[in-house]
């Protein structure tokens, strides 16, 4: 294992990372980052700004690095692939830091980034079905032998692969960015819901993730599209987009993504944007919110919640929605197989609700104007945005029982509304 550890950051070296005692990470800036973006910057997170001073006992350092590991069976998996313990982040991701969500990437000190080369390999229909069966051994579709060392966060199984512009899937090796996320169906269906979920976003208007829905011997499998990824001119590497997830932006340890855990609420996350980026993604926040509760996904979060980072300014913008689903149309059963009911407990209360049973259009309104929208405007768009979905459900292409859950659920919000 490496003694210290670089953070990159397109290209810059912005920190430096050492264990400490009690699996707690050591900070250390570069003068680099610093004077790229200068004292105080937000270019590497809002929560944990360049330069800041990090004392022994601060635990933002730690806090923003262990959200960038996934969570469950994959994280202790690949704690044991590195040899150590699952609390100690510094090891995990001195073993799988290469790859990871946004712009970061975390190399051994006095290696520079690209010195391993990189790029893909085709992956035949066989292989892709190997590679998904070894999730649970090998987590994200790591392979140390060819460099290829990924963390991702989440706690769904998933494997981080690259796709040529005919479609074939590809292998990354050395320091070529993964460029899709595959997400196979577990005990519980959720690829095609979620699938469905997209597209009906993506046909309201609201920004949202590419995604399409495999079959991998006669399993379903979800295909999502990096959005912290761009593709290269003259057939270089694709470029990574530097992106933070709301814990990080929170500066909270992934254990807290939950409101009622002591995590953000949505009125926290609406000042992140109002104070850092467009004032115009607050209203988008709210459009979000709105479709969340309309197609039922009560486990909406704040590690489902991202910022997209400019390259060279302190700018922020709302991010693409992501794992999103309906949850309550989720069939769901337990170790018995018999079937179990959804659970409509909000991840993040909405107007003092924390029930999505109980939330009506005055509850995204009420919940509007704490972030500061006028009531007026809130109503104004809670009512389109529900109307763009009940028009949107007949023409979009999905799981019918599911857009049939929606449906009711999005009938009996928008009813509540006039």
């Amino acid at each position: 294992m490496a003694d210290r550890l670089v953070a990159w950051l397109h290209g810059t070296p912005v920190a430096v990372l050492t264990s400490a005692a009690e699996f707690r990470i050591r900070l250390e800036w570069r003068a680099e980052g610093i004077e790229r973006w200068g004292l105080g910057s937000p270019a590497l997170s809002v929560g944990l700004p360049i330069g800041t001073p990090v004392g022994p006992r601060d635990m933002r350092g730690l806090d923003f690095f262990e959200n960038m590991l996934p969570e469950g069976p994959a994280l202790a998996r690949m704690a044991a692939l590195a040899g150590v313990r699952p609390v100690d982040t510094y090891g995990i991701l001195a073993a799988f830091g290469r790859d990871c969500a946004g712009a970061v990437t975390l190399l051994p000190d006095g290696e520079p980034p690209g010195a391993a080369g990189g790029g893909y390999t085709p992956l035949i229909p066989a292989g892709l079905r190997q590679l998904i069966n070894s999730l649970d051994a090998v987590p994200l579709g790591a392979a140390p032998e060819r460099g290829f060392r990924p963390s991702l966060p989440g706690f769904q199984r998933k494997a981080l692969l690259g796709r040529a512009a005919d479609g074939t899937w590809q292998l990354p090796y050395g320091d070529a960015p993964s460029t899709w996320i595959l997400k196979p169906d577990g005990p519980h269906p959720m690829a095609a819901n979620e699938a469905t979920c997209l597209r009906l976003a993506a046909a309201c208007g609201l920004d949202a993730a590419q995604a399409e829905l495999l079959d991998v011997a006669g399993l379903p499998v979800l295909a999502v599209r990096r959005y912290d990824r761009r593709e290269a001119p003259d057939g270089a590497l694709p470029v990574r987009l530097h992106q933070e997830d709301g814990c990080q932006a929170a500066a909270v340890p992934p254990g807290m993504k939950y409101e009622e855990q002591g995590g953000p609420a949505l009125r926290d996350l609406a000042g992140l944007l109002r104070n850092y980026g467009d004032p115009a993604d607050v209203t988008r926040l709210l459009r979000r919110t709105t479709f969340n509760m309309a197609v039922g996904n009560a486990d909406a979060h704040a590690k489902n919640f991202s910022v997209l980072h400019d390259t060279d300014s302190p700018a922020i913008t709302l991010a693409p929605l992501y794992d999103v689903l309906s949850t309550i149309a989720l069939e769901l059963t337990d170790g018995a197989g018999q079937p179990m009911q959804a659970d409509t407990h909000l991840g993040q209360r909405v107007g003092g609700q924390a029930d999505i049973r109980k939330v009506t259009t005055a509850s995204l309104i009420d919940e509007a104007a704490a972030w500061g929208i006028r009531r007026r405007t809130a109503a104004s768009v809670v009512a389109e945005t529900l109307g763009r979905i009940l028009a949107a459900i007949p023409q979009t292409p999905g799981d019918e029982r599911v857009l049939a859950v929606i449906r009711k659920q999005a009938e009996q919000l928008a009813r509540v509304a006039k």
